[in-house]
């Protein structure tokens, strides 16, 4: 058996396995489908009305429409481990619509199939959790707070 193929960021010399690379371009291609602009992994917050601080999420995406905004922060987990998960630090995030916008925040976690059993759903209660794979388009378990 071959060693898997691994990809190397020139940027951050961050290595990532061809599942992630996978796991964010479907990801991707589906908030791109729903009117997201979509930067991978920004080493910064590409815009001053959102930051966050020891944090870097695998895609951001924004969207705004007449007097909405939105932002969606994604996690690709391709073993998902909820210790390792819990200490990133994802709650330094922050987000301000601009004035006369209503604002909001979506969390996805996604994780390929047949890794949902190491998912604790109490997730559900901020994030949305995708099930990525099979071929195809991915499947939504909708996060509790709206």
């Amino acid at each position: 058996m071959s060693p898997p193929e691994i990809y190397h960021r020139a940027d951050h010399e961050r290595v990532e396995s061809p599942t992630h690379r996978r796991m964010k371009a479907v990801v991707r291609e589906e908030l791109e489908r729903d009117g997201f602009g979509v930067v991978e992994e920004p080493p910064f917050s590409p815009a001053k009305w959102i930051s966050w601080s020891a944090y870097r999420p695998d895609l951001i995406g924004f969207r705004a429409k007449d007097t909405r905004e939105e932002v969606a922060i994604v996690e690709c987990e391709t073993k998902p481990s909820m210790r390792r998960f819990a200490l990133k630090n994802y709650s330094s995030l922050w987000f301000q619509p601009s004035v006369l916008s209503a604002g909001s925040l979506r969390r996805i976690l996604a994780v390929p199939r047949g890794k949902l059993g190491a998912v604790d759903l109490k997730l559900r209660s901020g994030w949305e959790i995708w099930i990525i794979g099979g071929g195809g388009p991915p499947e939504k378990i909708q996060s509790l707070v709206k």
